[in-house]
């Protein structure tokens, strides 16, 4: 079934800054500074603000079907998410069933939680590390935010790409890759 995805991204934060309130809230760290990889698959009927996404999060691995009706809005995207136990068994399933793998992207992934609130420290190649939060609801989620002294006006909503094209004039949609240079 569809879910929700409650999750409001915030570009320009202190990265040390936030981590210390986190600490002080009682949260906890999930895991440090992770390399996750994704495989983004199309073909005529996933395309445009829908996609599925094969990531393997640093050992968990999991195909999602995204789909982002209103990108200006906390609440504009679904998914429908299973975990997979094998990233290249399931990519070679999806090729057979008539899907393009269109992109290979990377980023860093550290994640946080304090009640039924997730933290992610995201990096992505080519842009500054930012902050999701993501809840139950669009109230946690702003709650969470004010509780560490974000003003929730400055919440970017959306995929990543929204953010190269505002902050980097770029369209990560057309490049089949996205790696960190080494």
């Amino acid at each position: 079934m569809a879910e929700h995805e409650y999750e409001a991204k915030f570009l320009a934060i202190d990265a040390e800054s936030i981590r210390g309130k986190l600490r002080a809230a009682g949260a906890e760290q999930i895991f440090s500074r992770t390399m996750f990889t994704r495989l983004i698959f199309e073909n005529d009927a996933v395309r445009g603000e829908q996609w599925l996404r094969l990531r393997d999060e640093g050992g968990k691995k999991t195909l999602t079907l995204k789909q982002v009706s209103d990108a200006s809005h906390i609440g504009g995207t679904t998914e429908i998410e299973i975990e997979v136990n094998d990233l290249d068994t399931t990519a070679e399933l999806l090729k057979a069933v008539g899907l393009r793998q269109v992109r290979y992207q990377q980023n860093y992934r550290e994640e946080w939680q304090r009640d039924d609130i997730t933290y992610d420290f995201d990096t992505w190649p080519d842009l500054p590390t930012f902050l999701e939060v993501e809840g139950p609801s669009e109230e946690a989620v702003r709650r969470a935010v004010a509780d560490l002294g974000l003003d929730y006006a400055d919440a970017r909503f959306g995929s990543v790409d929204l953010m190269y094209k505002s902050e980097a004039d770029r369209d990560i949609l057309a490049e089949p890759t996205l790696l960190f240079r080494e």
